[in-house]
């Protein structure tokens, strides 16, 4: 009988046209948030941390697998990992495991589920902006209703320091995630990272992300940018005074001359 051939996705991320400019809102009587104008920086956090209880929290689905998907799958990491098998070989190992795997358990199955959503927290890390200044939903719960500010960023510039970006699609559910061979590694990807409940789509959020191989310390989510991937800072239009003189003071001391504006 002719060996079942695996047919593998190829969904890639569509090419993205970034706006010139993405912003970020935040609030300055957060000290965190200040260290992105007096350090320059940006904090890539970890999934963990985020409100959306959704938010990147979407599995990849072995439970949905067929038992003739199980045995493909199997067939495959065997052709990856056991590159001087016979085609023999590969069928022995596949039968076996498919056979003795803890797929079908469904303990074990949401036991490794959920390890494998702490391991994803650990070494991903992910800067949630967009590219609408003017969003006042934004203002007020990202900005402490307008008493905060919001940093321009030339989005080439970040993104180049940074790592990769896109746009959130936002959905009514969020798409399931297969393993390889069923789905492709980049739309998996984009399934978990670029997709959001429309609950958040007042965000119009782009985001980039950033993979660490050792789990990532704080110091290593906190990123510096150069100068020049700053364009500008706006102040929300309920600014103290107070914080208005500290915010321009700062701007000018540690990221230079550039537009600083109030709405």
């Amino acid at each position: 009988m002719e060996e079942k051939k695996i047919t593998v996705n190829h969904g890639v991320l569509d090419d993205i046209e970034l706006p010139p400019i993405v912003y970020k809102y935040r609030n300055w009587s957060d000290d965190y948030h200040k260290r992105f104008i007096t350090e320059r920086e940006v904090f890539m956090a970890s999934a963990r941390s985020f409100e959306d209880q959704l938010d990147c929290r979407n599995p990849t689905r072995f439970d949905l697998l067929s038992n003739q998907q199980i045995y493909d799958y199997y067939f495959w990491s065997s052709q990856r990992e056991n590159a001087n098998f016979s085609r023999q070989q590969h069928r022995k190992f596949a039968r076996y495991w498919a056979k003795h795997s803890a797929v079908k358990d469904q303990k074990a199955q949401q036991k490794w589920m959920d390890n494998s959503i702490e391991e994803y927290y650990d070494h991903d890390g992910i800067l949630s902006l967009t590219e609408n200044c003017s969003n006042d939903a934004m203002w007020e719960k990202y900005a402490d209703n307008g008493k905060g500010f919001c940093i321009g960023y030339n989005s080439r510039e970040m993104f180049r320091h940074i790592g990769g970006g896109g746009k959130v699609d936002y959905v009514d559910a969020l798409p399931i995630i297969l393993p390889e061979p069923f789905m492709h590694f980049a739309e998996s990807l984009k399934n978990r990272v670029y997709s959001k409940t429309t609950y958040w789509s007042f965000e119009e959020e782009y985001r980039t992300k950033k993979f660490w191989q050792n789990p990532a310390t704080i110091k290593d989510r906190q990123i510096q940018l150069p100068k020049e991937a700053f364009n500008k800072i706006i102040l929300g239009n309920n600014i103290s005074e107070k914080d208005k003189k500290e915010i321009i003071e700062n701007t000018k001391n540690y990221i230079g001359n550039i537009e600083i504006v109030q709405r």
